[in-house]
């Protein structure tokens, strides 16, 4: 990456912090989600003080939902002070883990040199467009956890686009996106989606191998991820991913 490069990026991130910091600065308030006062804050709290010889579903199902996430939104909560410099913050924090890996893919994408100010122009505006979802609008001043979850897919895609692909590379685009699913489940279904870049080889054998690869990255980076709260869950439960897959497990 050259300097020209390095420097559109870091205002690129910026602009983009200084934009999400101003909506919760601009209504004077950080934003709860629809259902951050049935869970959202109660996942924070367990995450670093788990009371379950108190409370058994407090939060009903989603008391047993991968809290980690959650931890930062719980920590903002109990500052003192006015809330919409803790949305500020909040906010600037999720657009900038969001932006430098959109920045990345569309230079990947879009490789025109940063010195021509058409490539500076097309990256911008693939950025611009990465945010223009209602999902991402919302969720970077709430206490939802979903652009935190898709930051490590962002960057799973990301590896997947590289020039000379490798089976290390199928390995950590594969990790990273198992690290997504393990903070949010519902993730799991970009898995065709990554199978389709990876298994698209004229030499059928590189592409079952690359495949293989892309799902022993997956198993290793959901389980490195979410090991700390599966083993928690099946001490407590004897099912680490409960309240699902209970036939599995006899719960």
């Amino acid at each position: 990456m050259t300097r020209a490069q390095l420097l559109e990026l870091a205002l690129l991130t910026l602009l983009a912090a200084g934009l999400a910091a101003a909506v919760p600065l601009s209504t004077g308030y950080f934003a709860w989600s629809w259902d951050a006062l049935n869970h959202h804050v109660y996942l924070g709290m367990i995450a670093q003080h788990p009371r379950w010889h108190l409370d058994v579903t407090a939060a009903s199902t989603q008391s047993y939902q991968y809290p980690y996430l959650y931890w930062p939104a719980y920590r903002l909560s109990l500052l003192t002070g006015h809330g919409a410099w803790a949305g500020a913050a909040w906010s600037a924090v999720q657009a900038v883990l969001v932006l430098i890996p959109v920045w990345f893919i569309s230079l990947r994408l879009l490789p025109v040199g940063s010195e021509r100010w058409q490539g500076v122009a097309q990256r911008a505006a693939a950025c611009t467009l990465a945010f223009m979802n209602a999902i991402v609008l919302i969720g970077l001043e709430t206490t939802a956890s979903d652009v935190l979850a898709a930051v490590p897919l962002l960057w799973a895609i990301f590896v997947g686009l590289s020039d000379r692909p490798s089976h290390t590379q199928a390995l950590t685009s594969g990790a990273l996106w198992g690290a997504s699913v393990a903070c949010k489940l519902s993730n799991g279904l970009f898995l065709p989606l990554l199978l389709f870049w990876w298994w698209q080889q004229r030499r059928p054998h590189l592409g079952l191998m690359r495949g293989s690869a892309l799902a022993v990255g997956a198993l290793l980076g959901f389980s490195a991820l979410y090991a700390p709260w599966g083993l928690h869950l099946w001490q407590l439960t004897g099912n680490p991913f409960f309240p699902f897959a209970g036939s599995l497990f006899g719960t």
